[in-house]
């Protein structure tokens, strides 16, 4: 089981060596710890104190740490002056109260999802606590000039070279204003639609600004203020110089024949919408910005072109994937040439399927083994050499016959397989800013699509005509070793090798380790007859016996599989295909969903239901053609009910 930090910068009193570490408020992500069900036992016994969990910059111990007044709480108990210069000058900002952020790792013991999405940590093991360097007041830097910390420190503290470090100007003595640069006038000045180019970027980078620094886990509300503080100037400067070029742009003229009447009439160029900066969409992006479209024009009624030219502004590669993910009839003639769409319809394909690493073991198999596109054939040949025969040579004598040996070999066919995803969104996110649909959109087929994609791939069911089979379909799961521990997880380990090992004639290439996310957690904390903990360090690399390691919360805890890699093959579609509804009537079930309703005796209702109308909710549906297959059988060995 991972880690999991949570940041919070609050002062329990005029001490600036006491800390409330962890307390009970909802954090921007829904999740809630339950303060009394805090684990301290292994925590007390090594309370060291570090600097933004910098293993190589301890500040001390935690002494006194307790739950107290629906907190846990603790004090910093700094080295001793002279041991470490840099923790010395750390020391004078801590003291100065100016860092008042503390970050907690934790292991969940015992957890429920709670209806905002969140989780409720009930039972939580302390893991280590560390200051981060969230500075609890807007003049934090200028008090770390006058306290003279070194360039280094401020570094540390600040996370910023230190020349990019400029110190708030004081005025020389009391009373005396503070010294002005002189202003010098460029030597070319900006035309009006420059300047007006210029205030729509500088209000794009705020705004992303404000978003990154909203989805940091070191959030910090002074920063908050002064970003949104920024934005409205810039929006404010924008709309300014919109209004001087509104007044410039107008003329008037007299009709012909006419006295004393005048018709007004604007001229104003049409301009880039300032929604995004002008420049060309990654290919990564494609598919997601498509998505972002569509939706935005279903739930605005506005036609899918008008979205796009006011989010995107003229970006002929969105309009390309828009085009070809919507089956439209016609796609502008700019990007339809032979050899530019298709290859940039694959090619963001192929990186929407590169987004899911991290969340997904189907992406970690597929850059392992061998990738296909479907093209226009519709079907993928994979030739496969027949185990039991042999075509090697053999030693003869003189003027005896040479052995005359056949390889034979079959082929497994991979055709088209539709693998759909639905995700459901209140019609709320039309009010979000661009960049912040672009995240929830593709954070949201990331996840969803991984589980999609996952969930089949692991499970034991055979190939249809419908899906393809599960990479457990046909496999024999090997008894888990009894007893726990060090020996019982070696054992496992070396049985799942040897089976792969036996089944490939000795010929074993590319393994990989399959395992839920909770089972390499214990592992890396598994100990020998010394104390050591041996995998601990290969786990932290992501390998495990020199073989990588694939995770996912949909293998069941308990399963261990050891995979081929090499003998993967997979084939997907050109393009996935979008389609919005606010009208559908969804089972809101990810695993096994049903029909609405189905004749019977008696009837069977799927539950739960969700109208997207009765609720005011839009869902994503998202289809891409996919398949996959072992090309040799025999390459994938399981073990489950492991005892470690």
């Amino acid at each position: 089981m991972q880690t999991i930090v949570k940041t919070m910068a609050r002062a329990p009193g005029d001490d600036p060596l006491e800390f409330i570490m962890s307390d009970a408020t909802v954090d921007r992500m829904g999740d809630v710890i339950v303060q009394s069900g805090w684990d301290l036992g292994d925590f007390v016994g090594n309370p060291i104190a570090l600097f933004s969990h910098k293993a190589d910059l301890p500040l001390g111990v935690w002494k006194n740490v307790r739950v107290q007044g629906g907190a846990l709480r603790g004090r910093l108990e700094l080295l001793p002056r002279g041991m470490s210069p840099r923790v010395d000058e750390i020391r004078a900002f801590v003291e100065a109260g100016m860092l008042r952020a503390v970050s907690v790792g934790f292991r969940p013991i015992d957890t429920e999802p709670l209806p905002n999405g969140g989780v409720k940590f009930k039972r939580a093991a302390l893991v280590e606590c560390s200051v981060v360097s969230i500075p609890a007041n807007p003049n934090a830097l200028a008090i770390a000039k006058s306290l003279n910390l070194s360039d280094d420190v401020q570094r540390v503290i600040f996370g910023e070279p230190a020349e990019q470090i400029v110190a708030i100007e004081r005025s020389g003595s009391p009373g005396e204003p503070a010294s002005q640069p002189p202003v010098r006038k460029p030597q070319t000045m900006k035309t009006l639609a420059e300047r007006i180019v210029d205030a729509q970027n500088a209000v794009v980078q705020q705004k992303d600004a404000l978003t990154a620094h909203l989805n940091d886990e070191n959030f910090d509300e002074t920063v908050s203020d002064e970003i949104t503080k920024s934005l409205g100037e810039a929006e404010s400067k924008l709309a300014s110089l919109q209004r001087a070029e509104a007044a410039l742009a107008t003329k008037t003229a007299a009709p012909n024949g006419t006295t004393g009447t005048v018709i007004v009439e604007r001229s104003v160029d049409t301009r880039r919408p300032f929604a995004m900066p002008a420049k060309k969409s990654a290919a990564s992006d494609l598919i997601v910005r498509s998505a972002v479209v569509q939706l935005l024009s279903h739930i605005e009624r506005r036609s899918m072109q008008d979205v796009l030219t006011g989010r995107y502004g003229e970006d002929d590669s969105i309009k390309a994937m828009l085009a070809i993910t919507t089956k439209a009839a016609t796609v502008p003639a700019t990007t339809t040439a032979v050899g530019w769409a298709a290859e940039l319809v694959q090619t963001a394909t192929l990186d929407l399927i590169e987004q899911l690493v991290g969340k997904s073991i189907y992406p970690v198999l597929r850059d392992i083994g061998g990738r296909f596109t479907f093209g226009r054939n519709g079907v993928v040949s994979l030739p496969a050499r027949s185990s039991g025969t042999s075509v090697a040579g053999s030693f003869v004598g003189q003027g005896a016959p040479i052995p005359v040996r056949q390889a034979a070999f079959s082929a497994t066919p991979l055709t088209p397989k539709k693998m759909a995803v639905i995700t459901t969104f209140t019609r709320e996110i039309a009010e979000k800013s661009t960049p912040d649909i672009e995240q929830i959109l593709r954070q949201a087929i990331q996840e969803d699509t991984g589980v999609a994609i996952d969930t089949v791939l692991m499970d034991a069911g055979a190939a249809t005509v419908i899906r393809p089979a599960g990479l457990r379909n046909g496999v024999t799961a090997s008894t888990a070793t009894a007893g726990g521990g060090f020996a019982a997880l070696v054992a496992d380990l070396k049985a799942l090798v040897a089976s792969l090992i036996t089944s490939s004639n000795g010929n074993i290439r590319q393994p990989v380790w399959i395992m839920n996310p909770v089972q390499a957690l214990s592992i890396s904390l598994t100990q020998n007859a010394g104390g050591d903990f041996p995998f601990a360090a290969d786990l932290r690399a992501g390998t495990l016996l020199g073989y990588p390691v694939a995770q996912s919360a949909t293998v069941p805890q308990g399963t261990v599989a050891l995979v081929d890699a090499a003998d993967f093959f997979t084939a997907t579609g050109d393009e996935p295909r979008f389609d919005v509804s606010d009208q559908a009537t969804l089972h809101m079930e990810d695993t096994t969903p049903l029909a609405i309703s189905a004749a019977g005796t008696p009837n069977v209702v799927a539950a739960p239901v969700r109208s997207m109308f009765q609720t005011d909710s839009i869902a994503l549906r998202m289809i891409l053609d996919m398949n996959w297959a072992m090309r040799r059988a025999g390459m994938v060995a399981v073990v489950t009910g492991v005892t470690w």
